[in-house]
């Protein structure tokens, strides 16, 4: 092709014909120009297109992310939707004048379930990663950006709340039941497939001790509370995969 051209170049400049020559070598640079000019948009094209494609990865990647939040959040509100029930059944009877336990095995078992602390580590997550590279500027998607911007301020918030206010309590009473039991009582009831009622000393220590009450009576508080603060949670992280699952899928 260039010696087409070449050799059309050099016919002209032979035959001195000058304005012909003049509209070619114009026509020429046209050509070129319109030639970087398709290049340039050629190459635009894939870089937008390489753009959309790592976008739509780092989405289905943050898709993974929340189903792990999830999955870690039904897990703690299963435990504490039983402390809030545990809460209910021995604090009125804790409260009380004479102490009656009407199942002694539920009572220590809903005693024992206080101690449980759910633990939600903090790993790296697609979300966060472009965040620090600044990425984030750049997501095309608003509606999106907007749900996630909301749903993991909302999300660490509630695990921060919860791992420095809930947690320690839970943590208190799981040492004061190795204080005030002694070990063949607490293998009775903790940890076992078969438990049984510990003795009736194991029952006193827990109405005698001053600090158990008001630590009971916190645990079923704060479980009732970050219960409702980690099904919010949920929602927005169901939110985000209807939408995702809809629009990307």
């Amino acid at each position: 092709m260039i010696k087409f051209f070449r050799k059309i170049r050099y016919d002209l400049m032979e035959k001195n014909k000058t304005g012909k020559y003049l509209k070619y070598a114009i026509g020429e640079i046209v050509l070129v120009v319109i030639g970087i000019l398709i290049a340039l948009s050629i190459n635009n094209w894939n870089e937008e297109y390489k753009k959309k494609a790592l976008m739509i990865t780092n989405i289905k990647s943050i898709e993974e992310d929340v189903k792990v939040d999830i999955y870690d959040i039904q897990n703690t509100i299963t435990i504490l939707h039983a402390q809030a029930l545990a809460a209910k059944n021995i604090i009125p009877i804790m409260e009380s004048e004479n102490r009656f336990i009407a199942d002694s095995l539920r009572f220590i078992m809903d005693f024992s379930s206080f101690s449980t602390t759910p633990i939600i580590s903090e790993r790296p997550n697609t979300w966060s990663f472009l965040n620090s590279s600044g990425v984030v500027s750049e997501f095309p998607d608003s509606k999106l950006l907007t749900l996630l911007q909301d749903y993991y301020k909302n999300y660490n918030d509630v695990v921060t709340n919860f791992t420095n206010a809930a947690n320690p309590v839970r943590l208190e009473i799981r040492k004061l039941k190795y204080e005030l039991f002694s070990n063949t009582e607490h293998r009775k009831f903790f940890p076992t497939n078969s438990p049984k009622p510990p003795s009736v000393e194991v029952y006193n220590s827990i109405f005698e001790d001053g600090r158990i009450l008001p630590l009971c009576r916190y645990i079923g508080s704060s479980a009732n509370y970050f219960e409702n603060s980690f099904n919010s949670v949920q929602s927005k992280a169901e939110i985000i995969l209807d939408y995702v699952d809809e629009k990307y899928n």
